[in-house]
């Protein structure tokens, strides 16, 4: 009775699953102005562009900008990007108004004779293309008209059908569809007369007013689009295939020489060969507008709805299965490929060779459910709901026995099960019955090794021999005292191999006895490890908090790391577990279980160009060019660099290592898009920068922008060799004027006799008293003493009180510098002084007091 339970608790049937996209969606949140998108572009410089009803926005990876009518758009309602070969992008409206951008952004600017196309075009004529020849003439088609229109340089009509009757196609007569290739631009429009066709031309039937080509690149294919029918064509316009549609398409999109994207309403978005096949959908039941794949191969679609859709990696799918949405903790796989996912709530879920998918255990305690399988032997052991199952026979174990943790990796021993209190030893070839080894602690995981066993547990790493004894590694080494979540052993290379929390993947080498550990210095992606799986001899994948690593082991030690994580576009970065079956990696994760080809994770080398440009560069907090920095003045050095890569699939995480060659001796990374240098010194310097994606620890090439500081003029040689002639000059004379003038105050007695030289005649100081004008000789003035706004003059014959301040006669008297203040309320003059000292001076036998603040002034009068 207990056997036929078993059984059906075995094989619950679930067949409903998908294989579904990874997306990221973008919307009012995010900084779209608009859930109503109708076009994308991509421009030179990375940035996508989206046309929404509510004017338009753009993506560098790192914010969303949005721009309106207040920005220069002409109408809020944007439909459609028509870039050319000259490098500007215009853009259609609603209003049928033509407005531009470049493809270095300045702004917005307007087509100058849009009057002309709105007065020429009807309201139910919508631009459909776009195209400006070398001289600068517009040509424009339009749904529901005939013929294009062509408007000159000069604002002239050149081309224009006219009628008053109705146009053929909607009386139901036979049209046609021009198309005509100029350069990379296909131009096409509507019309009944085709006896005037350039030889550039190509005309193919049609019986719609509202229709679309697009060409196939480096291929004959171009595919048609009206209304309701998408068909292939060849460029001579004979039909090849055409497209069956469920759904009314919105837009074709060309991908490849063989593929197109098709956009329909409300039924998603395909992926259509030339012969009608579907190789991939998208986005059930959405409307999708537009389709994009950008320059690092991510997929981009606009909705009418629902705002923007972004695929980071087309390559990563997940698989979900409808009535399991639980973390999952555990992969394994048996001899037939068939996958076992353990998800959290007790479910394991069989997956076969072709993704069916059924629930192979149902759990109802909501415990966690364990599998195993030995390739070798193709036997299995199996837990779930308190019991073990091995080769599908019951065993019976003791209540304290059912708390279980992990299973290990099959051996020859068999399968060694953690548990909160010891080990269960389980020998899948039933020679030996099974076995408890209690443990003073909780087992995160065992492993055999010979007779030995390892056993991971959150003190660190255990062995226990076959006489039973325990033993602590982590006086052996100190990495052996981190938590260790999985253990493996590499047979081939007779490695055992750790997870850790703390210190990444451990490697135990038995050959040797070396112990070393490959953490984030190296390249992986976290310390924190959770699983590792090993594959075979050379590869095995490492389990982390932060993705997932494959190394590669190579000659002499040396080894190779790759990853994947969710900014590659990995669901999330938390994975549990990978097992690898026929070249496609299944990854399980707590968000779900993803799979990809084990091909993203070969080693390449970053080719990747991520158009890291300069975008603004300020010197003095003032705007200048790039040339300008190679001729600045001494005083502009204070240097602000504004700069931009773009990366979309790595949304803002871009390193920037940059150095300032000539300044900096080292190399500085930072995730700013602004540095600044101030106050830097003349000379000649190179500014060196790159950006770089965190995950690969190499630089996607350099930007060399040269600087050139002029010197300070006192700093040049014509300066420096000006300054050495007069310092020579100063010394002879001080010498020559130290003998001729009794060791006087240098500077000051060379000025005064040169003044005296130059000027022989007397000087004389001319002040009013008691409304006279008086006039004294300069030289008879002894000193002269403040007394509030007055002065008195104490010269050799008779004192004068003259109302001045006295910190305004030095600048009054011909002859100040034979003055010198020593005193707040003192000025004397020099050639009277007879003695001095630095409390007092004195001239013809007055002492006169001198102030501290004056005593370098005194200091530098010699005698």
């Amino acid at each position: 009775m207990k056997q036929k339970v078993l059984l059906l608790l075995f094989f619950i049937p679930y067949y409903l699953f998908s294989q579904e996209y990874i997306y990221k969606e973008f919307g009012l949140n995010e900084g779209l102005p608009s859930l109503q998108v109708y076009n994308i572009y991509q421009d030179k410089n990375g940035i996508v562009w989206f046309a929404t009803d509510r004017g338009v926005a753009n993506y560098n990876g790192y914010e969303i900008r949005s721009f309106g009518v207040k920005d220069g758009l002409l109408s809020n309602v944007v439909l459609s990007f028509y870039p050319q070969t000259n490098g500007r992008v215009y853009c259609s409206t609603f209003d049928n108004t033509l407005f531009y951008f470049d493809a270095d952004f300045k702004g917005f600017k307007p087509y100058k004779y849009n009057s002309i196309l709105t007065n020429t075009l009807r309201h139910n004529q919508t631009i459909q293309s776009v195209y400006f020849d070398k001289e600068e003439n517009l040509h424009v088609s339009s749904i529901f008209k005939l013929g294009r229109l062509v408007i000159n340089n000069k604002g002239a009509i050149v081309e224009n059908i006219k009628r008053k009757a109705l146009p053929s196609f909607i009386k139901g007569e036979v049209t046609y569809v021009v198309y005509e290739k100029h350069d990379k631009t296909l131009f096409y429009y509507v019309t009944d007369d085709i006896s005037k066709l350039s030889p550039k031309s190509v005309s193919m039937l049609s019986r719609d007013g509202k229709v679309e080509i697009i060409e196939l690149p480096d291929s004959e294919y171009l595919v048609y689009r009206n209304e309701n029918d998408i068909s292939v064509r060849d460029k001579s316009g004979k039909l090849i295939t055409k497209i069956e549609n469920s759904f009314r398409p919105l837009v074709i999109k060309a991908i490849d020489s063989s593929h197109f994207f098709i956009g329909y309403l409300f039924g998603g978005g395909t992926i259509v060969d030339v012969k009608g096949n579907v190789t991939a959908s998208f986005l059930k039941d959405q409307s999708v507008t537009n389709f994009l794949i950008d320059r690092e191969g991510g997929y981009w679609f606009t909705t009418l709805y629902s705002g923007i859709f972004y695929i980071k990696e087309p390559k990563i799918r997940i698989f979900r299965q409808n009535s399991i949405d639980m973390p999952i903790y555990s992969l394994t796989k048996n001899s037939n490929n068939e996958l076992f996912v353990g998800y959290d709530n007790g479910r394991i879920l069989k997956i076969d060779r072709d993704n069916n998918s059924i629930v192979y255990t149902n759990s109802n305690n909501m415990r966690r459910s364990f599998m195993e399988h030995d390739s070798h032997t193709g036997y299995s052991l199996l837990f779930y709901q308190d019991q073990f199952v091995k080769n599908k026979k019951q065993v019976k174990v003791e209540p304290h026995q059912a708390y279980v943790l992990k299973f290990s990796e099959p051996a020859e021993k068999g399968v060694l099960v953690s548990q909160l209190g010891g080990i269960y030893q389980v020998d899948l070839n039933e020679n030996q019955p099974e076995r408890l080894i209690s443990l003073p602690f909780r087992a995160q995981d065992a492993c055999y090794w010979k007779d030995d066993i390892y056993i991971g547990s959150p003190q660190g790493v255990y062995v226990y021999t076959p006489e039973g004894k325990l033993k602590a590694l982590k006086n052996q080494n100190k990495l052996f005292g981190y938590r260790i979540d999985d253990i493996d052993y590499n047979e081939k290379r007779n490695e055992l191999y750790f997870a850790s929390l703390g210190q990444g993947l451990i490697i135990y080498d038995k050959t040797t006895e070396k112990v070393k550990a490959i953490t984030r210095k190296d390249g992986l992606f976290s310390d924190i490890v959770n699983e590792v799986h090993i594959e075979n001899e050379n590869e095995i994948w490492v389990c982390t908090n932060s993705g997932l690593n494959k190394i590669t082991f190579g000659a002499n030690g040396k080894f190779e790391l790759t990853g994947l994580k969710s900014s590659n576009g990995l669901l999330n970065d938390g994975i549990s577990d990978v097992e690898i079956i026929n070249g496609r990696v299944w990854i399980a994760s707590k968000k779900g279980l993803a799979y990809a080809p084990k091909e993203l994770f070969d080693a390449r080398e970053n080719n990747t160009n991520y158009l890291l440009r300069v975008k603004q560069v300020l010197v003095n907090e003032k705007e200048r060019g790039l040339e300008s920095l190679n001729g600045l003045s001494y005083d502009e050095n204070r240097i602000e660099f504004n700069f931009e890569a773009v990366s979309l699939k790595n949304e803002g995480r871009l390193l920037y290592n940059y150095k300032l060659e000539g300044l900096d001796k080292k190399w500085y990374s930072t995730k700013n898009r602004k540095i600044t240098f101030s106050s830097l010194p003349h000379g000649d310097y190179v500014f060196k920068i790159a950006a770089q994606d965190p995950n690969i620890m190499q630089n996607a090439g350099f930007l060399e922008i040269p600087i050139h500081i002029n010197a300070p003029f006192w700093k040049k040689a014509w300066f420096i060799v000006l300054s050495v002639v007069v310092a020579v000059c100063i010394v002879y004379f001080f010498f020559k004027l130290r003998v001729l003038s009794y060791n006087k105050d240098i500077s000051r007695e060379l000025l005064r006799i040169l003044v005296k030289k130059i000027k022989r005649k007397e000087n004389y100081f001319v002040f009013k008293e008691a409304g006279k004008d008086i006039r004294i000789k300069t030289d008879t003035i002894l000193y002269v003493k403040s007394s509030g706004n007055y002065i008195e003059l104490v010269t050799e014959n008779k004192t004068y009180v003259v109302r001045c301040k006295i910190g305004d006669f030095i600048d009054v008297t011909p002859d100040s510098l034979e003055y010198l203040r020593i005193h707040r309320s003192y000025i004397v003059r020099i050639d009277k002084v007879d003695t001095k000292s630095k409390t007092e001076v004195i001239i013809r036998g007055e002492k006169l007091p001198v102030s501290a603040s004056y005593n370098d002034a005194i200091d530098n009068l010699v005698f």
